[in-house]
């Protein structure tokens, strides 16, 4: 059994929650990419502080230890006591920078050439530090201590410029990775953010397509139960209203049909003592009777059997919409039934000089007789009230899918647009009506549908060039 969704009491906030859900993963994904892109450029402004101080300090190392053998020169060389003070000085900011460097450099090849900077550094200084003058030669006796240190500064300098190049490409490879990171975080986010979407469309579209089939089920006026609304308890409550309003339609029908059945009923009676009467008077048994007289008596008779007719049409179809059973088929010979239809319409027919085409490519069709009987005579009825003088009716048949089909097709008006999905509701009469037809009762389309529907079959209006008007009916294969 499947689980209903949990759904919030209101419409609105379901669509809100949705929203917020939506937004959830897009707003994390942009937090964390700010987040990363932060992160970065943090990586990215510390590497260029790092490579600006290492080669300054680097550079500022060069600069020191020619200073240093300067000072020295001009203490030992010169033998003056006021460059005493430089000379430490020079050793002591030489120092400092190796140190400093020590702590921003942290490959190992850099720390050893500092550690022998250093080292040797403070043996030159122990042969140089002020106190003691030395003479010339002695002096220029450390030009290869001098010349071992600029060797070492300048392979500081190269290692400090390829430790600038290493920090640089863990730069690029952490740049690099970032992009992959943010892109496999859209890739995730993309579809996250597309199935959540789905799941909350599912959730708002469900309901209103619920409230949308009951809708229609209605608009094709059947009464039957509706299918359960599920959702917000604001849908629900709609759900349980448009139930409502489907039982008030079914009740109002059925006070319909039962004022249609007892009209019906309560007039055959006098109807039928008119008739009795009209037939009486046209056999003189009253008396006799002139030419105008038995004009009138004509008129009479003709009235009283339209009005049977309708009363018939009545009665036939409150009986169709009551009567739910389906009726006994069987097959039927189309040409057969045909022929007596088109017998009983031949003085119509002759009057009007129409001529009935019939392409019978369906022999049989599987059907009750006399309600293919009805189906066949409304609809001829109908083709000859609207086709014009010297018309032309066309009648054929033949198999559709798992079915056969029967076009009844004339020239007529036509039925325009906005007319065809309402024709067969009962008492309906088009806009476009012949003018010289007496009005019908509106029920012979709808007649016709109910006893379609009674063998699941259907009836639809169709566009058939040249033929203005066209139906097609359908009855299925037996099984």
């Amino acid at each position: 059994m499947l689980s209903v969704p949990y759904y919030p009491r209101s419409f609105t906030i379901l669509v809100i929650v949705a929203m917020g859900v939506l937004i959830v993963p897009l707003a994390s994904g942009l937090i964390n990419a700010v987040h990363v892109l932060q992160g970065v450029a943090d990586t990215q402004r510390q590497f260029t502080r790092n490579s600006l101080a290492i080669t300054r300090d680097v550079r500022q190392i060069v600069e020191s230890v020619s200073q240093l053998q300067r000072a020295a020169g001009q203490y030992h060389l010169l033998q003056d006591a006021e460059f005493g003070p430089a000379l430490r000085t020079r050793f002591d900011e030489l120092q400092t920078q190796l140190t400093r460097l020590d702590g921003q450099l942290a490959d190992a090849p850099s720390h050893a050439t500092l550690a022998a900077l250093q080292a040797r550094s403070r043996t030159l200084y122990r042969q140089l530090q002020p106190g003691a003058f030395i003479d010339s030669d002695r002096f220029h006796a450390l030009d290869p201590a001098f010349d071992a240190l600029h060797a070492a500064v300048r392979t500081l300098l190269v290692q400090a410029d390829a430790a600038v190049q290493n920090e640089l490409e863990t730069l690029e490879a952490t740049v690099q990775a970032t992009r992959q990171r943010l892109i496999v975080l859209a890739l995730a986010l993309i579809p996250l953010t597309l199935l959540l979407a789905a799941v909350f469309s599912w959730m708002i579209n469900r309901p209103i397509k619920q409230l949308k089939t009951s809708i229609q089920q209605l608009g094709r006026a059947d009464l039957g139960p509706l299918p359960v609304i599920s959702g917000p308890q604001d849908i629900v409550e709609l759900g349980r209203e448009i139930d409502w309003l489907r039982q008030r339609l079914q009740a109002l029908e059925e006070q319909k049909l039962r004022f249609l059945r007892h009209v019906s009923h309560e007039l055959k009676t006098p109807l039928a003592s008119l008739r009795e009467g009209v037939a009486l008077l046209g056999d003189e048994l009253a008396g006799s009777l002139n030419a105008r007289q038995h004009s009138i008596v004509a008129i009479m008779d003709s009235a009283s059997r339209d009005l049977q007719k309708r009363i018939e049409d009545l009665i036939r179809y409150g009986g169709m919409v009551r009567d739910a059973t389906r009726p006994h088929a069987a097959t039927q010979v189309l040409a057969d039934v045909l022929a007596g239809v088109l017998a009983r319409q031949r003085l119509a027919l002759d009057a009007r000089r129409i001529q009935v085409e019939t392409q019978l490519a369906a022999a049989t069709v599987h059907a009750e007789c006399s309600q293919l009987e009805t189906v066949l005579d409304n609809l001829l009825s109908n083709a000859i009230k609207f086709s014009p003088e010297g018309g032309r009716i066309l009648i054929k048949s033949g198999p559709v899918d798992d079915a056969v089909a029967v076009w009844v097709c004339d020239q007529g008006s036509g039925i325009p647009e906005a007319e065809r999905s309402r024709v067969f509701e009962p008492f309906f009469q088009g806009a476009r009506q012949p003018a010289s037809a007496v009005k019908g009762s509106g029920l012979g389309l709808s007649i016709v549908r109910e006893s379609l529907l009674a063998v699941g079959g259907r009836i639809e209006v169709i566009d058939c060039p040249p033929w203005s008007t066209c139906f097609r009916l359908t009855w299925p294969l037996p099984q």
